[in-house]
C-alpha cells in the first residue's frame, strides 16, 4: 500500500521524511561576533554559514547530551 492510498486526505502531501532538509534561517549578530566568527572562518578553511551552523548543532547536541554534533 503506498502512502496516498494509506491516507487519501494526505494525497497531496509529502510523507514527513521528506522534510528532513536542511533549513535556511538568518540572524543578526554584532560587529565582534561577526568579526570573529570571521577569523575562525578562515583559520579553519571553511565557509562563516559552515562554521555557524557547525557552532549551533554542537552547542545544541552538547546540552541535549548527543555526543555527535549533527542532530
Amino acid at each position: 500500500m503506498d502512502y496516498e492510498s494509506a491516507n487519501p486526505q494526505n494525497r497531496f502531501q509529502k510523507p514527513i521524511a521528506a522534510f528532513r532538509s536542511p533549513k535556511r534561517i538568518s540572524i543578526t549578530v554584532s560587529y565582534r561576533a561577526h568579526q570573529r566568527l570571521l577569523d575562525r572562518s578562515d583559520q579553519e578553511g571553511r565557509s562563516l554559514s559552515n562554521l555557524a551552523a557547525f557552532l549551533l548543532e554542537s552547542t545544541l547536541g552538547h546540552q541535549e547530551g548527543v555526543n555527535s554534533p549533527f542532530l
